[in-house]
């Protein structure tokens, strides 16, 4: 999982980015992102996955979706219909803390909005609500997209049956540099997960003390290395035993893991069921 940095370029006379993509005008991300910006997504229709930090769901009939800063995660859209449009809206903490903040008008809007940080899902019938004012979107001036977000915001805001994403965002206080030696340890991860990976050996890669290394880690992502590198390792047991015809000891070694009681308790810690159990529920 090689996390990227997107840079959000907003122009002079905008206070927020809003993109409007069909069939034919595809989001250019293509892999794990993230960025420091609140990132709100409108997908009309179509059944797709949601990939967010280690969270993963599929949706279908569409979707809505709201991220708080640095969550990194795959892009939503689908093509699964040629007449299927996506709206992706990205703006800054500043919109909030130093634009919205002078109408107190808006004070329910910039709760709702620090309250999101973690990510909602929202439901279909706030989706379908929602739909037309997403749709008008690509079709509206600066200002009639300012005030069309703003009216988004609010109906968000008083929404009901939104569903939260995360406990906790794996990346809280990043800064760029951090995130550089984060994407490279995410990336070696990603290469080496079946062999043995010692966070001394990534230390000395990334030219830190195995001290500094943990610390580094522990505040770039609000978790120690090992139950990281164990979650990853699961998510790749998931796929191995969802696409491949494979044993559980196969799965076992080829995700890393040497002990079976180990694997099986670390298994049934993220997912909840044993191996056996899982394997059977397929």
């Amino acid at each position: 999982m090689q996390v990227s940095y997107e840079q959000i370029y907003l122009g002079q006379s905008k206070s927020l980015k809003i993109e409007s993509y069909t069939n034919k005008s595809h989001c250019d991300i293509v892999s794990w992102h993230l960025h420091p910006e609140y990132e709100l997504v409108f997908i009309k229709s179509g059944k797709g996955s949601i990939q967010i930090d280690s969270h993963h769901e599929d949706y279908e009939k569409g979707l809505l979706i709201f991220l708080g800063p640095n969550i990194p995660h795959m892009p939503f859209g689908n093509k699964q219909f040629k007449n299927n449009i996506e709206v992706v809206i990205q703006f800054p903490e500043s919109f909030i803390t130093e634009k919205l903040i002078h109408f107190p008008e808006f004070n329910k809007v910039s709760e709702f909005v620090k309250k999101s940080k973690n990510g909602v899902v929202f439901s279909q019938e706030t989706h379908k609500q929602l739909k037309s004012s997403f749709l008008k979107f690509s079709k509206q001036n600066n200002t009639e997209k300012l005030l069309n977000f703003i009216d988004v915001l609010y109906q968000l805001s008083i929404s009901k049956n939104q569903r939260p994403i995360l406990k906790h965002p794996l990346l809280l206080d990043i800064n760029k540099h951090s995130l550089e030696r984060v994407s490279k340890i995410f990336k070696y991860v990603n290469d080496n997960y079946s062999k043995e990976i010692r966070s001394e050996n990534l230390a000395k890669k990334l030219g830190l003390t195995p001290n500094s290394f943990c610390r580094m880690f522990k505040k770039a992502t609000d978790r120690n290395f090992i139950d990281f590198l164990n979650e990853f390792r699961i998510k790749k047991a998931q796929e191995y035993f969802e696409y491949e015809d494979t044993s559980i000891a196969e799965v076992m070694y080829n995700c890393g893991f040497n002990d079976p009681s180990y694997f099986s308790k670390q298994f049934k810690k993220y997912t909840g069921s044993l191996p056996s159990q899982y394997t059977n529920s397929l």
